[in-house]
């Protein structure tokens, strides 16, 4: 077991693979932890790429008592992470609220990003603001968290065994989803929170490298039209939409979802 040690707390990772160049960092969504990525993990691996995935602060096997759980701190996290391993050349991919941390370590890691994805993204914003039309109103966000947190079982409960997912991945999915997300700790929350007013506009805007949004077509928790919308920001973007699918594409058609991103990967190295 593998812990990064920072200055408030120490997250879990692990590497798989061999050393490759460039490496990928999957970065989870709210309140999830690296295993969800565990299939997608497999089939990176088999086509020659290392793969890193972590937990956020205060999920999964990382220390569950971070007070600081703002986006720009879990970008840091991500870049010390990078720096920890020694890794040069990085392809991002973020989902949910992952997507809003890869979109923060985009521009901190400078050179060394080669590539972006964004998995139902909830960047550049998840609430609607001047220019920006999609998602639902900030105080949509807090009364989410308040719910969370009055009754986190049940919330989480009806999160993925009615909201996250559109196609049928069976009870077994949703099950471990939510014994996943039952991880992470009260102080956690502050980070959904966040995502009511969070505004990274102009950052997406200066992303140039190659980028990659896939979103599903019936997304019920960052609607598709934020992932159009980031797709028109970046510089170098392209975007698959997958059919049948909600909130987590990676898990609802794994099959399709890592073609296309083992496509994409190749596009990078060209």
């Amino acid at each position: 077991m593998s812990y990064l040690s920072i200055e408030e707390g120490q997250l879990f990772y692990e590497l798989h693979g061999e050393a490759s160049d460039p490496t990928v960092v999957l970065v989870h969504g709210f309140g999830m932890a690296g295993v969800v990525w565990e299939q997608n993990v497999s089939a990176l691996t088999a086509a020659g790429y290392s793969v890193v995935t972590y937990d956020q602060r205060c999920c999964g096997q990382s220390d569950k008592d971070f007070a600081d759980v703002s986006i720009p701190a879990m970008g840091d996290d991500i870049v010390a992470l990078c720096d920890e391993l020694g890794l040069s050349s990085v392809i991002l991919n973020g989902w949910s609220l992952g997507g809003a941390l890869v979109v923060d370590a985009a521009g901190k890691l400078g050179d060394r990003l080669k590539g972006l994805i964004l998995t139902g993204g909830a960047t550049p914003r998840y609430t609607q603001a001047d220019g920006f039309p999609h998602g639902g109103a900030a105080e949509d966000v807090v009364a989410t968290v308040e719910a969370l947190q009055a009754d986190r079982s049940a919330f989480l409960k009806g999160l993925y065994f009615e909201g996250v997912f559109a196609a049928d991945v069976g009870e077994s999915v949703k099950q471990r989803c939510l014994d996943i997300a039952m991880q992470e700790s009260p102080e956690g929350d502050a980070a959904l929170g966040e995502l009511g007013t969070v505004d990274q506009r102009e950052q997406i805007g200066k992303i140039s490298c190659p980028s990659l949004v896939l979103h599903g077509v019936e997304d019920g928790v960052v609607p598709i039209g934020i992932g159009e919308f980031a797709a028109s920001l970046l510089q170098n973007a392209e975007m698959e939409v997958m059919a049948g699918c909600g909130h987590a594409p990676f898990l609802e058609d794994t099959e399709t979802y890592n073609r296309h991103v083992i496509a994409f990967l190749g596009r990078c190295a060209e």
